[in-house]
């Protein structure tokens, strides 16, 4: 059985060599652990994470890492859901990724944005400056309900 959490500061080290392994960027994951989910097994063995850098009102969903054991279509929107539903909890009113496939992250709402359109606040971010512009679209999704 799989369940999820809220990370807790003690576990950035296991998040850290989580992430490292699948090849990404673990830089600052150190400065908004408790912004992270995890998605683990009943034995506590992570399965999955996805982590969120608060800007203002303003996140960017970073480090979406799934165990290949667990890697499913079904397992990813969940993480991504649950890490939405936190950003939300948070009073974040816009989310960013930074993605090489655009087609699922459609589904949950996102729509690909010019990077010229990203905030300033969020550009300051180091996972997003080590991302080649060039070889990376920037997705957004608003939280915030339309009237």
């Amino acid at each position: 059985m799989l369940s999820f959490r809220v990370a807790e500061p003690t576990d950035a080290p296991s998040i850290k060599q989580f992430v490292a392994q699948a090849g990404l960027s673990s830089e600052g994951i150190e400065h908004c652990v408790q912004s992270f989910i995890i998605l683990e097994t009943d034995k506590k063995k992570m399965a999955g994470t996805v982590g969120l850098e608060r800007y203002g009102k303003n996140g960017l969903i970073r480090s979406l890492v799934l165990d290949k054991d667990y890697s499913s279509e079904e397992l990813l929107l969940r993480l991504l859901t649950s890490v939405l539903k936190h950003a939300e909890q948070q009073g974040i009113e816009t989310v960013y990724l930074l993605t090489r496939v655009t087609s699922i992250f459609h589904t949950l709402g996102f729509t690909q944005t010019p990077y010229e359109h990203v905030p300033k606040g969020l550009l300051a971010s180091p996972h997003l400056q080590q991302y080649d512009r060039e070889q990376i679209a920037v997705m957004k999704r608003s939280l915030t309900l339309v009237q």
